[in-house]
């Protein structure tokens, strides 16, 4: 399947308009997303978060909870307003995944969370610049949809099927491998899991 190189569905304006009504959607059509981000907020033990991204702010504020201090990028302004009322305290930037505004080594922790897996983005490219950011000794999470071990046919409808909302599975395992790491994997379900790795 060849990919996209913008998005068709998602779209920074559609971003924009659901802004207000993101979460409840979240909430309601996509549970397991909201328990990857719980899942990752339990691994962060203090320091510095970015969350690239970062949509309406929901793990920046568990993070801030847990005090650390909080960071996000978004290319929607409208995400980053929802943001800014959940956690008055974070540094919010419109910004671009492919360009994160920081230096090297800025980061105790970088994240993202159904992110990166639209099949118009360059997966690789974004993990890049994750690691790049991340301190030595930091560590990166992304929770997002694998690529199935096993092509059956019932998983190749259900991916053209994601296709046509500009998403799509990835083999993150690849992807993190080219890059030199072999990333930890939490199952949270069946097509949802959290990738890890901890940069030297």
């Amino acid at each position: 399947m060849k990919a996209q190189t913008q998005p068709k569905v998602w779209t920074t304006r559609t971003f924009d308009v659901l802004a207000k009504y993101y979460d409840f959607f979240m909430r309601t059509f996509y549970p397991v997303g909201e328990k990857g981000r719980e899942r990752i907020v339990e691994r962060l033990r203090g320091g510095s978060v970015l969350d690239i991204a970062c949509g309406t702010g929901t793990l920046l504020a568990m993070a801030h909870e847990k005090g650390l201090e909080c960071y996000g990028i978004d290319l929607s302004q409208g995400m980053l307003d929802q943001a800014r009322t959940k956690v008055p305290g974070a540094e919010l930037k419109q910004a671009n995944y492919y360009e994160i505004p920081y230096p090297d080594g800025r980061f105790n922790y970088v994240v993202a969370t159904n992110a990166i897996s639209g099949t118009y983005i360059d997966a690789r490219r974004v993990l890049v610049e994750m690691i790049r950011v991340c301190k030595s000794g930091g560590e990166i999470y992304i929770a997002e949809w694998p690529k199935a071990e096993r092509e059956t046919l019932g998983e190749r409808l259900i991916v053209w099927i994601a296709s046509l909302n500009d998403d799509a599975p990835k083999d993150y395992q690849a992807i993190f491998g080219e890059l030199g790491y072999k990333p930890e994997v939490e199952v949270v379900e069946k097509r949802h899991c959290i990738f890890g790795i901890k940069k030297p």
